[in-house]
């Protein structure tokens, strides 16, 4: 809804309807039987956004809320997931403010709406910087209207998002570039929709530095009793060209200390350990001319020496990720249906101990 150039409403929708049969990983025993197949059938996200302009068409506004319960992770109270402003100050440089994607990797700042398979990869879950509340600084084209050159630079409190608690002061500092010689590239959407009759590509790195961490994954996850100063490193690659679509990507993450020291309530010591490690991600896909698509995806973690053991082990175990999904794009990204099959193994590829997944879903945005 446009009211003037001074003033425009937008509002969308989205929800996720799925159902996944999964059977968990069993233990190394032999002696055992498999683990049981389970279902669940659900209404798996729920999104609303709210957008427009106010004073200019160079200052926008979103918030999104999330309403769906699978969307309340980490004991969240809110159901905010964005909130920002964003102002064109210059053609080539734009200021961001509010709660958004932390822009460090290309493949979580993906619109969660535009994924080509169910879940993320384990390494971007797992080592990724998600949502936080700051301000960044960016251009997509640096310097000059055509340039091939795009930059981010923030700053964020380095939290995470859905944090209403007092804590030690913290920071998370980002920079990320990006080059697309081959001209603009939608590198926020996955696959090749489009069919591209020239091919486009880009490629990007990113780093982070998180004062005073206080979340096993950063932004992300339980709230620990010690603090870590950490270094967060990325690397991605995305080319489409004629239906195919490419994503490379490698994850870093390593704190100065990986053990602290820390007192429990009861004033027992206890030894906390930072969740430290890398991953790839290797994800290929083929959109036929008909509106139909075949994905693959491998990928794999690997926790770094010292940490702690369960985290060593967990990784040990399920750190291979092996992935296949089919879909059918009835409105491109905007009304889908797709299936696939996602497994976690371990990273020596063993057979035993897999934990798989298959689901059907259908995605809608309106």
């Amino acid at each position: 809804m446009r009211i003037d150039d001074a003033f425009s409403l937008n509002i969308r929708s989205r929800f996720l309807i799925r159902t996944q049969f999964q059977r968990p990983r069993t233990s190394d025993d032999a002696q055992r039987d498999p683990e049981p197949w389970t279902q669940q059938t659900s209404i798996a996200t729920a999104r609303l956004w709210f957008s427009g302009h106010v004073g200019t068409p160079r200052l926008t506004w979103l918030t999104q809320l999330a309403v769906a319960e699978r969307d309340f992770r980490d004991g969240a109270t809110s159901p905010i997931y964005d909130a920002y402003i964003d102002y064109e100050a210059h053609p080539q440089l734009s200021l961001r403010a509010g709660q958004f994607f932390v822009p460090f990797d290309r493949l979580r700042t993906v619109r969660e709406w535009a994924l080509q398979l169910g879940e993320r990869p384990r390494p971007v879950q797992e080592f990724t910087l998600d949502r936080d509340v700051g301000i960044v600084a960016y251009s997509d084209h640096a310097g000059a209207p055509n340039s091939p050159l795009a930059w981010k630079i923030g700053m964020f409190s380095g939290g995470g998002i859905h944090r209403f608690d007092q804590r030690e002061p913290g920071a998370l500092l980002v920079a990320r570039v990006e080059l697309r010689p081959l001209g603009d590239i939608d590198d926020d959407v996955e696959g090749d929709l489009a069919r591209r009759t020239r091919p486009a590509l880009a490629i990007g790195a990113g780093y982070a530095r998180h004062i005073n961490s206080d979340r096993v994954r950063g932004t992300t996850g339980t709230l620990t009793t010690a603090t870590f100063d950490v270094h967060h490193f990325a690397a991605d690659l995305v080319f489409k060209w004629n239906g195919l679509a490419l994503q490379l990507a490698w994850l870093h993450k390593q704190a100065d200390e990986v053990s602290q020291q820390s007192t429990t309530e009861d004033d027992t010591a206890e030894t906390i350990f930072s969740r430290d490690g890398s991953g790839w991600v290797s994800q290929l896909s083929w959109l036929l001319p008909v509106p139909l698509e075949f994905v693959g995806r491998v990928s794999r973690i690997e926790a770094a020496a010292g940490t702690e053991d369960s985290w060593v082990t967990s990784a040990e175990d399920t750190g291979l990720e092996v992935g296949a999904g089919a879909n059918w794009y009835f409105n491109g990204h905007k009304m889908k249906l797709q299936s696939g099959w996602l497994a976690r193994s371990a990273t020596t590829g063993a057979s035993e101990g897999v934990d798989h997944n298959v689901y059907l879903q259908f995605d809608i945005t309106f």
